[in-house]
């Protein structure tokens, strides 16, 4: 008996072995290279293993559709509600589009391009993956991408990850500029950023990586990357869009209040950027991390994580730690009932860890031992199994 069940078990595993390579199998193998033709302008050219009649995307609002123009020819774009597709009526094996410098924002998307002062770009790569259909059959794309500059160009590429797709989640930054060393990470900011910004940035990144690394004993896996871009300060108001991406943070600087120094202003981007600096450690790890459930925990997490960061390093003072997190609970009491609304994540995710009792390095080191051992996401199970444990 026992060694029937072997052979089943066996038998078994060969089986789930066999039908993860098919499902690996099933997608198609190309590669890309991104090319940049003119300062506003780059070429992608796509080689697919097999003969493609379309290759299709997820919409994106008008990037696309007003930024790409294919190039090769026969193939027509058709513009949906839901996807756009580069249509082909023979197969081909081939593809080139231009890219156009986009500045606007695509809603709830990543900024597909960010433009810096000094000519410099950071190109979102994910919109360049897709999926390919050959006749009524659509699959994926295995896609690996080169990249090249003009003459004398810097060209660094996102981190790279085991998923060729993560890597690909990612900006690829072309310009001028060398990054510059801080502390655990690297920066290249855009030269028009006011001298105050600056200087909060840079001293930021170097204490706030520096904290992480050692309270949290994990030193990143990948090289952490910040690019910092100045879009316009005609606009009124103070505006600093953009956060953590897979092993990246990308930040589009607008307003005139970009150029006011103050303390309120320093305490606010040395909060923005602590908070992003606290999810790359989240996801510092090779499987598990942050999922698409509970957006509390990781963002109250990381809230957590980055007060304590503030308040040990000395970058904000304990009144001005507990300040914070006194206006949170009274923002958390206002959509205590509405769990899917922004200020839910942040501000009830802190007040649910400060509930928890643990001190913030306490828990996350916890739950990032914990999805690393597991290949889990982070859930409220996770929170309360973890903690429940530390507290025993």
């Amino acid at each position: 008996m026992i060694k029937n069940f072997c052979f089943i078990l066996l038998s078994a595993c060969i089986l789930l072995a066999g039908a993860a390579r098919a499902e690996e199998a099933k997608k198609l193998v190309a590669s890309m290279q991104l090319t940049r033709i003119a300062a506003d302008k780059w070429r992608a050219d796509y080689r697919f293993s097999e003969p493609v009649t379309a290759l299709k995307f997820e919409k994106t609002s008008d990037y696309r559709a007003t930024a790409w123009k294919a190039l090769t020819a026969g193939v027509l774009l058709e513009d949906g509600e839901q996807t756009e597709r580069y249509v082909s009526e023979i197969g081909i094996k081939e593809f080139s589009v231009e890219i156009a410098a986009y500045d606007k924002f695509a809603p709830k998307q990543y900024a597909p391009n960010n433009r810096f002062s000094d000519g410099g770009a950071a190109l979102y790569m994910g919109f360049f993956n897709g999926e390919v259909e050959q006749g009524g059959k659509t699959r994926e794309l295995a896609l690996k991408v080169r990249y090249a500059g003009r003459p004398g160009e810097t060209v660094v590429p996102g981190p790279v990850f085991a998923d060729p797709q993560l890597s690909l989640e990612s900006y690829t930054y072309f310009g001028p500029q060398k990054p510059v060393t801080a502390g655990e990470a690297k920066l290249i900011m855009d030269p028009a950023t006011p001298a105050w910004m600056a200087e909060v940035l840079l001293a930021t990144t170097s204490e706030a990586t520096a904290y992480f690394a050692k309270t949290y004993q994990r030193p990143l896996l990948r090289e952490l990357v910040l690019m910092v871009s100045v879009s316009e300060f005609d606009s009124p108001g103070f505006s600093m869009k953009g956060g953590a991406t897979n092993g990246q943070i990308t930040y589009r600087l607008s307003g005139q209040g970009v150029l006011k120094d103050s303390p309120k202003a320093r305490l606010i981007v040395k909060r923005l950027v602590t908070h992003e600096i606290a999810h790359i450690w989240q996801n510092n790890v090779s499987r598990g991390g942050i999922g698409e459930d509970a957006p509390w925990i990781h963002e109250g997490g990381a809230e957590a994580m980055a007060l304590d960061a503030l308040q040990n390093t000395g970058m904000w003072t304990i009144a001005e730690v507990e300040a914070y997190q006194s206006a949170a609970i009274a923002s958390c009491e206002k959509v205590k009932d509405q769990p899917t609304a922004y200020d839910y994540f942040y501000a009830c995710g802190l007040q649910k860890f400060m509930q928890l009792k643990l001190a913030a390095p306490v828990i996350w080191r916890g739950l990032i031992a914990e999805t690393e051992k597991t290949g889990q996401t982070y859930s409220e199970a996770m929170v309360d199994r973890v903690s429940q444990r530390l507290r025993q």
